[in-house]
This record gives structure tokens, sequence and C-alpha cells, in this order.
């Protein structure tokens, strides 16, 4: 399903006269959906064996400079001399006391912070770093086509559009009971 078919057919399903598919109110909710949705995990936004390279002598890797857009980082693996070896996640305030500045080496740990992954100790060469999670999945915003598509609005079709009509209930229409009952569908749907 397409961008706009899935604008139309809420429109369609809601019989609201002011609710129309090209209505604003209608895509803010189907966006306002796929951002409340995004950070769930799904069949369709998981990543893995997602590849960058970590730089010798720096220590932050930011998201901005991954092939994909995360949203949550479930492993990280670094590649030296052709083994794959898993990094172990901690958390940033572990690794700020204990690093010095010039201390490198083998990456043996992780954490994410400031939209960035941040490896102990600084690599001193080169190597590749390999990661899985969850992603954003970006082909579908306000600026988007009628014919704009992605697995929100494939595979998620159902949910987005239960989730998108519960807030259009909620925050367009003040109808908070059949809001709710659309917000247990779509929980249903999770299942």
């Amino acid at each position: 399903m397409t961008f706009g078919e899935i604008k139309a057919r809420i429109s369609s399903e809601m019989k609201r006269g002011e609710l129309s598919a090209s209505a604003a109110s209608v895509q803010d909710s189907v966006l306002s959906a796929i951002k409340y949705l995004e950070r769930r995990r799904f069949t369709w936004n998981e990543f893995a064996d997602t590849t960058a390279t970590a730089s010798a002598g720096v220590s932050y890797l930011p998201f901005a400079n991954l092939p994909i857009k995360p949203l949550a980082i479930d492993t990280a693996t670094v590649v030296l001399n052709g083994q794959r070896y898993m990094l172990e996640e901690r958390n940033w305030k572990t690794i700020e006391s204990v690093d010095s500045t010039l201390t490198s080496g083998n990456p043996d740990c992780y954490a994410i912070h400031g939209r960035s992954i941040r490896l102990y100790p600084k690599p001193s060469a080169d190597f590749a770093l390999i990661l899985s999670g969850v992603k954003q999945l970006t082909e579908i915003s306000a600026n988007a086509s009628s014919g704009a598509t992605n697995a929100w609005t494939e595979d998620g079709e159902e949910l987005v559009r239960l989730t998108a009509k519960a807030m259009l209930f909620r925050d367009q229409l003040r109808a908070p009971e059949q809001a709710n009952y659309f917000q247990g569908e779509a929980a249903k749907v999770q299942r």
C-alpha cells in the first residue's frame, strides 16, 4: 500500500467529511503513528550486519556516518584479523570513568551517547564495525509523494492505520472511547 492509499483508506473508513484523504490531519496522524511506533521492534524495522568503518584514533562514530539511521543498537561486533569479536555494551559513564585520551588498542566495549557509538579503547587501527538493531525507515515523511512506500505502509499497514485512527479520534475528534477502541485493536495486531 502507498502513502496516498493508506491516507485514503483511513479517510474512507472514518466516514467523516472533514477527514478527506488530502486533509492535513489524516497525513499528520499517519506520520505520528509511525513516529509513535518506530522505536518498537518489528520484523520490518530491524537491521543486521550493517557495516561501518571505525577509524584509528577516533573514539566516536556518529550515527550520521552510518549507512542506516539506527534507533537502537543491539549488538556491535568488530572484525580483527578476519575474526569477529562481539563488543560488550557499557554505559557512557563507565567508559568515561576509565578512558584516558591516550588509551588506544582493540576496542572491547562500546556505549551509545549523543547519537554516537563510543568505542573503548580508542581504535589503534581502522577496522570494520558490524551492527544490528532497530532502524528508522525514512521513505515516508511530510514531503513524501502519495506514491511513497516503505515497510510501514506495507508490512505494518494495519498497525499504522489503527494507530492513526486512534490518534485522530483522540486529538482531532475528541472521542476518547473511539480512540481507546482503536488503540486496543492496534495492540491486538502487535501481538
